[in-house]
């Protein structure tokens, strides 16, 4: 990886560590907008420090998170090595890290959104009305455990295609989001 990105990268992240944030910017409630969005409102449990997930977060938004769950890693373990295959777009080197930073640092991994979190009591119920609606809209997929499908025969739908049934899914079942 070029040593320019690395280093500016580490500034963002470290910055971003530094920031102090409060507790209540990293839960939000969402407004259930689909017809087959569940009827009871379920609040999700304080966190404390850990950051979670929402439905309606972007891209970028995700990944400051785990940006800043990366620099506590770097922070905690400089002397990291790197071994087997990295992401695209580096030098094909992944960084190991010590078990001793992954503790340190696990306050800082992001929880998945509530409504997907295996925790709260209507999520089992939800992703079964999901893998029903993945099928109802041509894909073709068997519920494997809650929070998990596999692919049951050969796919008709366009990759693309197949991403955005999944969203919208999501989005109608477990409610709130952006499409």
């Amino acid at each position: 990886m070029n040593p320019r990105l690395l280093i500016a990268a580490a500034v963002l992240v470290l910055s971003a560590c530094g920031q102090a944030t409060p507790p209540s910017s990293n839960v939000a409630s969402l407004e259930s907008t689909g017809a087959g969005a569940p009827s009871t409102a379920v609040t999700a449990p304080s966190d404390g420090d850990q950051p979670r997930l929402r439905m309606d977060m972007t891209e970028e938004e995700k990944q400051r998170l785990f940006d800043a769950y990366n620099a506590c890693l770097a922070e905690k373990d400089p002397n990291a090595t790197g071994t087997g295959a990295g992401p695209a777009g580096t030098d094909g080197k992944r960084r190991v890290f010590s078990d001793e930073a992954k503790k340190a640092c696990a306050k800082k991994w992001p929880l998945p959104p509530w409504e997907m979190d295996s925790d709260n009591p209507t999520f089992k119920d939800n992703w079964h009305k999901n893998v029903q609606c993945l099928n109802s809209r041509g894909m073709k997929v068997i519920e494997t455990e809650p929070g998990s499908w596999t692919y049951d025969g050969e796919q008709t739908l366009p990759q693309d295609q197949q991403r955005k049934v999944e969203k919208d899914c999501e989005q109608e079942v477990f409610g709130g989001g952006r499409k």
